[in-house]
């Protein structure tokens, strides 16, 4: 038997319920308000609760899905109510949305919370950032696509208690224009941010992922630029005056003091805190301007300024930091929804899960480098052109078979190859295409080499040197995805 605080929960059912694509009305529920009637035109569906991935708080019971967050690590600035997120898979709709409305069936308590995230894929593989809504709330989303994901985000009181969720039914449909979309930014926003060093090895993230000693990721104070456990489609590149380097790593955690604090969006957009300027977290502001009273989101006094938190490898390894300070911060998806996510095989194998992916050079002419900037990860490959292969093998493990597309990442320079030969072999030892890239063009982002049909096993990508002598072939990173 559950503890007696269950009976004192109240059951909250708000809006129509959908079952297989079909509104089903709840008989019990008085009508809704005009605000929350089903759009006409709009795609439904129910999401299935047994098909998502979450942190190890949620647990599927006879009550529902269950947040119960006993064991987590409490960050020193964190907020004293816990948020365990579940995603689903992402499906295809038939027609593309840009809003969305949730419709859920939950049992809560005062205290708790039940919220729905929800991005689009939008065209060239890269995903918006998540837009928040609660039961029955409207939210419009930066662009449309057919291809969305939603991800489930539970509150748990103060004293550690979370909802069970019985249902999460969407509508969505498209409200904007192509030629309102066409306006985005031409480049990634970037602000003068101060920068503090996370720890907590053994912890977890609010993405789910362990932390390792010398882990190499970011923290930003919303979770609407959050990737998935393992994901890169939200991305920022941190460069320190100090040492000169930069490096380039994914958003796997939620803080520092501020959770909806998503400060590199215009105040039209942004979710908290909408008077204060573009690129200004609400902690610079509270602890400089004794904004909000001096206080963050959550009532506490911060005790610095930070609007990044970065993981021990990120801050000591990659950025030479030994103290928290100042940084110069790029967040990379906002020049028009994202970067793709997938398997990311980059050239510095520290920073590899060597079980799925890993790189192996031939020849002694690989150099590591950081001379151009737009590197991905630490740092880059580069070699000088010769009649010789000596390739920069990037492996790639896939458990099952499948279509897979790769993307491949460089640095652009002038005396980089317009020929720079790409060859995807599968585990078979079968080539499978030669592409040859212009190295001098688009750099600091994921290129497309191709999409094909992979074996499981170990495929490849390989990168030869065999270009004209006197230019140089950049290994930087590639994407399975």
């Amino acid at each position: 038997m559950r503890a007696s605080w269950r009976s004192t929960l109240m059951t909250v059912m708000l809006g129509a319920v959908f079952t297989e694509g079909l509104a089903v009305a709840a008989p019990a529920e008085p009508s809704a308000p005009d605000g929350q009637r089903a759009q006409e035109g709009a795609q439904r569906w129910t999401e299935a609760l047994s098909t998502g991935e979450g942190t190890g708080e949620l647990v599927s019971t006879r009550d529902g899905l269950l947040y119960e967050p006993n064991a987590v690590m409490r960050r020193p600035e964190g907020a004293s109510r816990l948020t365990g997120l579940f995603t689903f898979p992402a499906r295809t709709l038939a027609q593309p949305v840009d809003t969305f409305r949730p419709r859920i069936q939950a049992t809560q308590a005062p205290g708790m919370g039940v919220e729905v995230d929800v991005r689009v894929r939008v065209p060239g593989g890269a995903w918006s950032e998540w837009r928040t809504a609660s039961a029955g709330e409207a939210v419009r989303l930066p662009r449309s696509g057919t291809e969305v994901q939603v991800r489930l985000a539970l509150v748990a009181d103060e004293r550690g208690r979370g909802p069970a969720v019985q249902e999460v039914a969407l509508e969505g449909w498209r409200e904007g224009t192509d030629a309102e979309e066409g306006l985005q930014a031409l480049a990634p926003l970037s602000y003068r941010v101060f920068a503090t060093r996370e720890g907590l090895v053994g912890g977890t993230t609010a993405n789910g992922h362990v932390i390792r000693t010398n882990d190499r990721f970011a923290a930003l104070p919303s979770r609407r630029g959050l990737a998935s456990k393992g994901g890169s489609e939200y991305q920022v590149r941190v460069c320190y005056s100090k040492t000169a380097k930069c490096t380039t790593t994914s958003v796997w955690d939620v803080g520092p003091w501020n959770t909806k604090d998503d400060y590199w969006n215009p105040s039209s957009v942004r979710e908290m805190w909408k008077n204060l300027p573009q690129g200004k977290p609400e902690a610079q502001a509270a602890y400089q301007d004794g904004y909000n009273g001096g206080l963050d989101q959550f009532g506490r006094r911060p005790a610095n300024p930070a609007g990044i938190d970065l993981a021990d490898g990120t801050f000591w390894l990659d950025l030479g930091m030994t103290n928290n300070d100042w940084v110069d911060v790029t967040y990379l998806w906002t020049s028009g929804g994202g970067t793709p996510t997938g398997l990311v095989v980059d050239s510095n194998n520290a920073n590899n899960d060597q079980a799925k992916g890993y790189i192996q050079l031939s020849g002694s002419s690989w150099a590591s480098s950081t001379n151009v900037a737009g590197y991905y990860g630490s740092s880059y490959l580069v070699s000088p052109g010769a009649a010789v292969s000596e390739p920069a093998t990037f492996w790639f493990y896939l458990p099952t078979a499948g279509t897979k597309t790769v993307d491949a990442w460089w640095t652009a320079a002038t005396d980089r190859s317009t020929a720079a030969p790409f060859i995807v072999v599968n585990a078979a030892g079968t080539q499978l295409a030669n592409v040859k890239v212009n190295q001098q063009l688009n750099g600091a982002r994921w290129n497309t080499l191709g999409s094909w049909s992979f074996p499981a096993g170990w495929n490849k990508v390989q990168l030869s040197r065999w270009v004209t002598a006197g230019t140089y072939v950049v290994a930087d990173a590639i994407q399975v995805r």
